[in-house]
């Protein structure tokens, strides 16, 4: 970045020593994430570049939970959110987030090097900063994977720019532990992949119809074998003839009896 840029950046931005971020969503950061990490001046120009490197490679350490009182991931991290950027330039210094009950819960990419890490928030985009600490020793008998990063990513991680879509979404909030995420946080959605053996339509015999061609499509299960012997064919089921077949089955005989009986006299 010129120095021309670089001192406009530095003009432009508004610091103030406390806000709240008691409702992630309602002023989301709506510059550059990227180039926001040319604000925090006491990084190193070198680490600033690594930074803003991977993060327009998307090449995130890890997605972690952010509660009221913790920020919870494979590593130790420390509780307290700062340097926040909100609106079009704005960085608060410290931020709170007292107000969110127990089960408040949002996410966030996390970017390190050299031990500076920066946070991007996935409902608002208000890249800040964070302390992280030593990685947690693995849990006995598992893997060290952390619990969210064996979920599918529901939201395109966010780079530079301007929001996608919903991602800054003004209206949007904190969501609650428990209840899946709405469009308000996430930019898409991944689809389930199906079970075999579900009654997806490729295990042989499936007992259930299941929605495995796409949506509004239902696949049939298929028939075993050998299905009452007929090598996995469907039985024969007899006809049942309509009524106007009956009323001229009944005229045909009818009539056959009147020719008879005429012969007969």
């Amino acid at each position: 970045m010129s120095l021309v840029a670089a001192f406009a950046l530095a003009a432009s931005t508004v610091t103030l020593p406390n806000c709240s971020w008691d409702r992630p969503g309602v002023n989301p950061f709506m510059g550059d994430l990227v180039a926001a990490v040319d604000r925090y001046k006491d990084i190193p120009a070198a680490t600033r570049a690594k930074l803003k490197a991977r993060m327009t490679a998307r090449q995130y350490d890890e997605i972690v939970d952010i509660h009221r009182d913790s920020i919870v991931g494979r590593y130790d991290y420390g509780s307290e959110i700062r340097d926040m950027h909100f609106g079009a330039g704005s960085v608060c210094q410290t931020v709170t987030r007292g107000k969110w009950t127990e089960q408040t819960l949002e996410r966030g990419l996390v970017y390190c090097e050299d031990g500076q890490c920066i946070l991007v928030p996935t409902v608002c985009r208000n890249v800040s900063r964070i302390s992280r600490g030593k990685l947690k020793p693995p849990a006995a008998g598992g893997a060290q994977t952390a619990k969210n990063e064996e979920e599918p990513l529901m939201f395109e991680p966010p780079a530079a720019g301007a929001p996608d879509g919903g991602a800054g979404d003004p209206g949007s909030f904190a969501r609650t532990a428990g209840v899946p995420p709405t469009a308000t946080s996430d930019t898409s959605l991944v689809a389930p992949t199906p079970t075999p053996g579900a009654g997806s339509g490729g295990a042989v015999g499936g007992g259930v119809p299941s929605a495995g061609g796409g949506p509004g499509v239902i696949t049939l299960p298929q028939i075993p074998q050998n299905s009452g012997g007929n090598g996995g064919t469907l039985p024969v089921v007899p006809s049942v003839p309509e009524p106007q077949t009956w009323l001229l089955f009944a005229l045909g005989l009818g009539a056959l009896a009147f020719v008879a009986k005429r012969r007969a006299t």
